[in-house]
């Protein structure tokens, strides 16, 4: 089976070969189809130019994913605690409302 690779194919591959994200062999690809396209070749690189005024590069420490991750785990944790808490506080509420009302009706005999 033949793949048909388009223009279109290898612009998407590019920022997968470009970040290091990509396999050797679509690195291959990708760099097989610019060599014989240098037109395309030419504007994926004015366009990555291009972002890079705009949208300056991030340099995260290494450590930088690991700490938003605990992050999210601790705002996880405080989340299922707000909602855990507010369930509780909700069923003692209603509990003290019903054992109220049943005072009522014994006291009052209703």
């Amino acid at each position: 089976m033949r793949l048909n690779v388009t223009r279109d194919v290898v612009s998407d591959l590019w920022a997968l070969c470009r970040a290091g994200d990509a396999s050797a062999d679509t690195r291959a690809l990708v760099d097989a189809f610019l060599a014989e396209d240098p037109e395309l070749a030419e504007s994926l690189k004015k366009e990555e130019e291009t972002m890079s005024t705009i949208v300056p590069r991030v340099s995260l420490s290494p450590d930088a994913e690991r700490r938003m991750l605990d992050d999210a785990a601790r705002n996880a944790r405080l989340k299922l605690l707000i909602v855990g808490g507010s369930v509780a506080l909700g069923a003692a509420l209603l509990f003290a409302a019903f054992a109220g009302a049943l005072v009522l009706v014994f006291r009052h005999g209703w």
